[in-house]
């Protein structure tokens, strides 16, 4: 066997064994994604959104997806880690609401100690000067 001839085998014989490992790696973060119904459109990273059921899963240390499961429209979200905490039993979404607009602010996945924050901060306005409280407040994630 010549030496090109041992190395196109080997390569035929690694590609099954890559694309395996590409697959379960896919399926893994896919069970990281969690679901929440959110009744009222909001913005995340100056992006807008409306009511609906969304599927939350973190792609990568800096990256979040969030998918209209009604729409089928898949967004990306730019994130900041934030760990060091207890282990989340419970994952939620954090949402500031400012006057009649509401922002998401943070994703808690359940079962991590790690929770992710917006880059993208949205700045108090309407409901300060109008002297309103700005509210946070959470929805659970199933």
């Amino acid at each position: 066997m010549t030496r090109h001839t041992a190395i196109l085998t080997n390569m035929l014989l690694s590609l099954p064994l890559a694309a395996g490992l590409l697959c379960a790696t896919a399926s893994a973060s896919a069970q990281t994604a969690e679901r929440a119904a959110i009744p009222f459109a909001f913005t995340a990273d100056h992006q807008q959104f409306p009511a609906g059921t969304y599927e939350v899963g973190r792609l990568s240390d800096g990256v979040m997806s969030l998918c209209n499961l009604d729409t089928g429209r898949t967004q990306l979200l730019m994130v900041r880690l934030e760990g060091g905490r207890a282990i989340e039993t419970r994952g939620r979404l954090t949402f500031l609401r400012d006057g009649t607009q509401y922002s998401l602010m943070q994703v808690w996945i359940a079962g991590t100690d790690i929770h992710s924050e917006l880059v993208v901060q949205p700045k108090p306005g309407q409901a300060m000067a109008k002297n309103n409280p700005v509210a946070r407040f959470e929805i659970a994630l199933k």
